[in-house]
Parts: C-alpha cells; structure tokens; sequence
C-alpha cells in the first residue's frame, strides 16, 4: 500500500488536513464503494500535520457541524484537496491515458477507410498533438477535448446520436461533467420542483454504453432520441 498523504481543506477561516492513503482517497472521490475507515491512515484532524497539532472539538463543531473524525473525512475528501505523490500521479496519468486511447479506438475510425486507428497510431498522435491527461480528473470527462486535439493531427470520424438525460439533484455536477466531457449538451433544465435535471444531449453513438452505464450508477435515465 502507498505511503499516506495529506488531504486539507480550508473551512470556517481554519486549515483542517488528515492523513489518507491516496489510492483508496481517490476512488472514494471518484463515487466507488470505499469504506471510510479503510482511507485514513491515523484517526485524527489536525489543524498542522507538520506540527501534529489536532483541531479542537470546538473547531471542529464549528467548521464542520460535527465532531464525527469520519463524517469530516468524508467532507475534505469530497471538497477538499488531496496531495499526491509523483509516483502515483504517474500511475493515475498512464491508466488514464490508455484508458483514453482504447476508448477512441473503438469509438472513431479513419473517415477514409471507415476502419479504426491502431492504438500505436493513437498513442503517437497524442503525443504529437502534446495532449495532456489530467491524472485528477475522470478520463470519460476528458475524452471530447482528446479529441479534438487529436483532429488536427489524426483524422477522426463517430456518428452522432441525440439523447435525453434525467438525474437527481444530487448528481447534477457529476452527470454535467460526464456529459460535457462526452459530447455537447443542447439543453439542460431542472423540473419544477426541482426533484431532477434534464438535459439534451449529443454524444458519438459509440459513447452510449458508457453514459447509459454512469448515468445509471447516479440513479438516472437515458432515452435516445
């Protein structure tokens, strides 16, 4: 297992940090099923790790509305920031980097040929076109913009197919950026009494799975058009 790292956040004008193992910290943030108490490494909020000076009770109530040490981890691993080692940001990049590479692969051919690119093709053109993959950020979200650095380099082609997402309040964000990340939203409305999110949406037909897949881990519905 890695080493701990520091995840913080600042709340109520203090600096709040633990101490978690980073794997495991990011596939919480992520939305996968990860035990709290297998995340942290020592059961402790510290206004300065450095110093291991612990945050008072009374600091504690006050930023968080809680003394709960996991309902609070829970908080900083959601809102705040977590550090990463080198080695396993480099780990994060490379997974999602081929994770990138397979899904245009099978998702975009060569308009001439209607065939799709090698993943070698694929893996040099991103390097040509110096595409960066943020290693914090879902690869799903990252595909479009992938894309579209790889145009002026690589010919792509996908068909299109339109869809009509519906969500819960409280997967907006995540169902936005997923979305966004995959095609380009048409429209997007909440419902009246704001118990759902609706959105419009044009994506490559080869993303459907995918969405149809997240999108149902959120709790929602997809309809194609």
């Amino acid at each position: 297992m890695a080493e701990p790292v520091i995840a913080r956040i600042n709340r109520g004008g203090k600096r709040f940090e633990i101490y978690v193992y980073p794997e495991k910290a990011y596939k919480f943030r992520e939305g996968k099923p990860v035990d709290v108490r297998e995340i942290l490494a020592v059961e402790n909020i510290f206004t300065d790790t450095r110093k291991s000076l612990k945050a008072s009770s009374a600091d504690l109530k006050k930023a968080f509305g809680t003394t709960d040490i996991y309902k609070i981890t829970e908080i900083i691993l959601k809102e705040g920031d977590i550090q990463l080692t080198a080695e396993y940001r480099k780990k994060l990049q490379e997974e999602k980097f081929r994770w990138i590479v397979n899904y245009i692969h099978r998702n975009y051919v060569d308009p001439q040929t209607n065939l799709p690119h090698s993943i070698s093709r694929i893996q040099k053109a991103m390097k040509e076109a110096k595409v960066k993959v943020d290693p914090m950020k879902e690869p799903e979200q990252q595909v479009k913009d992938v894309v579209e650095q790889l145009r002026k380099i690589l010919p792509l082609k996908s068909g299109q197919v339109r869809i009509v997402v519906t969500v819960p309040p409280s997967a907006w964000a995540k169902a936005r950026s997923l979305l966004a990340g995959q095609g380009t939203i048409l429209f997007e409305q909440w419902s009246e009494d704001g118990s759902s999110v609706t959105f419009k949406v044009e994506i490559p037909v080869g993303a459907q799975m995918l969405v149809l897949e997240r999108i149902g881990e959120m709790g929602g519905q997809v309809k194609v058009e």
